[in-house]
């Protein structure tokens, strides 16, 4: 397998830092019209499995959480190529889940994510498809 699953694995972390950065900056910051529809959704208060919480503290879970995953997603890509050859099953899965989140970004988030799942979809892509019928594929660690 080509150094394209060692980018693939990067374009993840970097999508999921990225975002931890802007969540962190928003959670901070109270100005503006964002500020506003933070104030509103501090205001939405709901129980979701017994618990009471606000629209803004479900939304910034759910944003916190994702990024911590994607983290780790790419971190345990980049472990695995460390560890040994990796089967060409996780480059498929890498592949398939960069197009699934692709779609979604394509869908509903601006340009940042959408370039680096392309590039993610298109590295992990590589890898699979260049690593064969082996099963088993091999990462330049260099």
């Amino acid at each position: 397998m080509p150094r394209t699953f060692r980018i693939g694995s990067w374009a993840w972390i970097a999508t999921g830092v990225g975002h931890l950065a802007i969540m962190g900056a928003m959670a901070l910051g109270d100005g503006g019209p964002a500020g506003e529809r933070a104030a509103a959704a501090k205001e939405v208060e709901f129980a979701l499995g017994g618990i009471n919480r606000t629209l803004h503290e479900v939304d910034l879970g759910i944003n916190f959480v994702m990024s911590i995953a994607l983290v780790f997603g790419g971190l345990a890509c980049l472990v695995a190529v460390k560890a040994g050859p990796v089967p060409r099953a996780l480059a498929g899965l890498g592949f398939a889940t960069s197009l699934a989140l692709l779609a979604v970004a394509v869908l509903l988030l601006p340009s940042p994510p959408i370039v680096l799942f392309a590039l993610a979809a298109l590295a992990f892509g590589h890898a699979f498809v260049t690593s064969g019928r082996t099963g088993v594929a091999t990462v330049s660690r260099g």
